[in-house]
């Protein structure tokens, strides 16, 4: 599910930056790379935030359980 966001994000970019650059092709490249930049790096945050909730979690059962 992680890869389609990350898909979608990315034709989302290109397709913004094709029709706000007057149809450069290059543009288009470039905001379809920093779209799926950002949605990767996006997606990568959440998932150590969660990593982190679930490893602190597991402490408090460790030392409580």
């Amino acid at each position: 599910m992680w890869f389609w966001i990350i898909i979608i994000a990315v034709i989302v970019g290109g397709l913004i930056a094709y029709l706000s650059g007057d149809g450069n092709a290059e543009d288009a490249l470039s905001g379809a790379m920093a779209g799926g930049c950002l949605a990767g790096n996006c997606l990568a945050r959440l998932a150590i935030a969660a990593i982190s909730i679930l490893l602190i979690l597991w402490l408090f059962n460790a030392i409580f359980g």
